[in-house]
């Protein structure tokens, strides 16, 4: 009987003879449509979930949306911390003049996120194109595309913000590739374009240059074996000096030349404009006397390069080089002469104090692969050759034993093509597993402790369509400081500000305490940023009053204070249900302290049987401080009721405190309003023991509080006063008064 696979043979073969016949640009640009998409998708969710912040993506919206607006690249997050007046200062980022018509029609993050993700999916074309005239081979040149847009660095890399270091592979890979085919005066239109996007391409640049300088294998090989022959050492000298020379004074060795002088001449050129020449140019403030934050210069102490920096991170850093290469299956190490490419980029990780820059989900990823991906596409010529085998050179047998060793040498080649691409598959499944394993669209490293590319959920969170709506409520040119994680909703505007993602700093802002800006946009999981001038300010009626409010946010509640403003604040989404009892618990690994009872410094979450939710949170025998603290509630406008659950018993039944001791001190606030209630109990009052210890019946202390705006973190917390007594927190009740 026939099998009923059999005559699904034909069907197969003629797919798989279909699929073979499609060109293997068309599964490129398959691909890379298709990296695209996913790259833009989750740049989406991430920007949904709050992951878009003032460095970098708000700084590139505002720099662009200025430029449209007749101000050359201004941005206040660079002059707040440097005094820079133009982005062009910082970065020479002159091709995104280009981009500016484009951001003016479309002024919003997903436009450049889209920009992005295309930009970066191109570049897998130039690398097909160079892998395959290396190869030979369309499918080689198809392998070396994939793996430029599978692996995790260019994700990672594409994931965080918005940065011009996205279009260096594209540009590099087109360098190259124009280099490799001779076309060397559209390589050096290439460069000039590379060199205009930003200030580090004329340095990878210039080691393209030498990379096409240095002697093949080949050519070193025949070189070792002339001064290894017979012939007098000097004669054989002279002969490689001459055809050293003659490589050099080639058409290829004058380009490859050229392009060292050019590059590097480029650079130079490149720090001087920005220093020098740039502000009269522009019409902008002058370069700043005492830049600092930044990698700019011509020396190692301008590039904040130094020696005692080795030592830092090291093992991380080493640890990061050797996932690199592994997530490409290390096949940059069978073409040794291209890893010069990666030589700047190595000296400049490990020389600097910042272990960011080898770091998984930072835009530096780019930058590793323009290197790496270059050296992947050369790696794949030994490859190939070892998988499609050489016809060894045979004597001319007779005409019958020459048909009959053709046939045998064709059954073993063809054999081992079969095993060595078998082989050949299998690496390449396991490096895309591991591609992907370590990728950011993998669910279990979603908030991984790695790059900021990783910081983010598959699950679009609330809250961020109602903060657009919110900030509508600003009016045009209006003067604004915003955190961090708020900025890029605000970024359109000359006239927006950001504060700093890190304390006790002193930005140069047109702001002080006698000049406060007419609008503050913060969220409360970055509340604790806020300058002491600010904070003191928000909730002081006589100053500032809350304009309107979103409650819910990954973020927490975000709140925009306006400056004299006395009227009511409006909810841009439902307010959070607060009305009911929290009991103790234990901090959350991460995010805002709300919901529970938590301990403080002198106080521990235990199991108590007699407390009404089976824990409590108790001070620590024989130390003062706060014993614990919560909600940590936001509040609507309201009038409330608060009940909270406490007891005291002796740490030594045998001697406890007197009842007149003060015990425990009871108070309650918001931020950063001034207390809402505050007193003092003795151990009078609350002591309920048992005469072998441990607490009794529970006191209940109550107060009203009344809430005229919107108000953020409410809490209670109690602190211990005594040494001899035990108190515990054991519920916070809120209800309406």
């Amino acid at each position: 009987m026939e099998s009923s696979a059999a005559p699904l043979a034909p069907l197969r073969s003629r797919v798989r003879s279909r699929l073979g016949r499609v060109p293997p640009i068309y599964w490129v640009v398959l691909a890379l449509v298709a990296y695209a998409a996913i790259a833009f998708t989750f740049s989406w969710l991430r920007a949904l979930n709050f992951g878009l912040t003032t460095w970098d993506d708000g700084i590139y919206q505002q720099a662009l949306w200025s430029t449209a607006h007749g101000r050359p690249f201004w941005e206040t997050p660079d002059y707040e911390t440097g005094g820079f007046s133009s982005l062009l200062q910082v970065h020479s980022v002159f091709l995104l003049y280009l981009v500016v018509p484009l951001y003016a029609a479309f002024p919003s993050p997903w436009t450049l996120l889209a920009l992005q993700a295309a930009v970066v999916a191109i570049a897998a074309v130039p690398l097909y194109l160079l892998a395959r005239d290396l190869t030979g081979s369309g499918h080689w040149g198809m392998l070396a595309a994939l793996a430029y847009l599978v692996w995790t660095p260019t994700l990672g890399a594409n994931l965080y913000d918005f940065h011009a270091e996205a279009f260096l592979p594209l540009e590099v890979f087109t360098v190259v590739l124009l280099w490799n085919r001779g076309r060397y005066a559209w390589g050096f239109v290439a460069t000039a374009i590379a060199c205009l996007t930003f200030e580090l391409a004329p340095i990878l640049l210039f080691f393209v240059g030498v990379l096409f300088l240095l002697p093949s294998s080949a050519t070193w090989a025949h070189w070792w074996a002339l001064l290894r022959a017979g012939r007098p050492r000097a004669r054989a000298f002279r002969q490689v000096l001459s055809e050293a020379v003659q490589k050099l004074a080639s058409r290829r060795g004058m380009c490859c030349l050229g392009l060292l002088l050019a590059t590097a001449a480029a650079y130079e050129l490149l720090v001087l404009v920005r220093q020098d020449y740039l502000s009269a140019w522009l019409g902008i403030g002058a370069y700043p006397a005492h830049a600092f934050g930044y990698v700019a210069g011509t020396t190692p102490a301008g590039l904040q390069l130094s020696a005692s920096y080795l030592a830092y991170s090291f093992g991380t850093k080493i640890e990061s080089w050797l996932v690199f290469l592994a997530l490409l299956g290390f096949v940059p190490l069978f073409a040794p002469r291209t890893l010069v490419l990666s030589i700047p980029w190595l000296v400049f990780s490990f020389f600097i104090g910042d272990a960011n820059y080898v770091a998984f989900g930072y835009q530096y990823g780019f930058i590793v692969g323009s290197g790496l991906l270059v050296g992947f596409a050369f790696g794949l010529v030994p490859i190939a050759h070892w998988v499609d085998g050489r016809r060894p050179a045979v004597r001319r047998p007779a005409p019958r034993a020459e048909i009959e060793a053709w046939v045998a040498s064709v059954d073993a080649r063809s054999s081992r093509r079969v095993r060595r691409r078998a082989i050949v598959l299998c690496g390449i499944a396991v490096v895309v597993a591991l591609n992907l394993a370590l990728s950011p669209t993998d669910p279990l490293l979603e908030n991984a402790p790695y790059g900021a590319a990783y910081s983010f959920s598959f699950t679009p969170a609330p809250g961020f369509g109602a903060v657009e709506r919110l900030v509508t409520l600003l009016p045009a040119n209006a003067e604004v400081l915003a955190t961090t994680d708020l900025f890029p909703f605000v970024a359109n505007d000359v006239n927006a500000y950001s504060f700093i993602y890190a304390t006790n700093q002193n930005p140069l802002l047109p702001f002080n305490v006698t000049s406060e800006p007419p609008y503050v946009l913060i969220s409360w999981s970055q509340s604790y940023l806020l300058p002491t001038w600010i904070e003191s300010t928000v909730y002081n009626p006589g100053v500032y009053g809350v304009l309107g409010i979103v409650w819910s946010t990954p973020d927490g509640a975000v709140v925009l204070f306006e400056l004299h403003h006395h009227g009511p604040a409006t909810s841009f989404d439902l307010p959070p249900s607060v009305v009911g009892t929290y009991y103790g618990g234990s901090p959350p690994a991460s995010g805002p302290y709300s919901g529970a009872i938590y301990p403080g410094g002198s106080g521990s979450l235990e199991t108590l049987p007699s407390s009404p939710g089976g824990a409590a949170v108790v001070a620590t025998p024989g130390e003062e401080g706060l014993v614990g603290s919560g909600p940590g509630v936001d509040l609507p406008v309201g009038n409330y009721s608060i009940r909270v659950l406490v007891s005291a018993w002796a740490w030594d039944p045998a001697t406890p405190p007197p009842g007149a001791e003060p015990v425990l001190t009871v108070d309650s606030n918001v931020w950063p309003q001034p207390d809402w209630f505050d007193r003092t109990y003795t151990y009078g009052e609350l002591e309920n023991g048992t005469s072998e210890g441990g607490p009794g019946p529970w006191t209940t202390i109550e107060f009203n509080v009344t809430v005229v705006e919107p108000s953020l973190g409410f809490e209670v917390r109690g602190w211990s006063t005594s040494l001899g007594a035990i108190v515990a927190i054991g519920s916070v009740t809120i209800g309406w008064a």
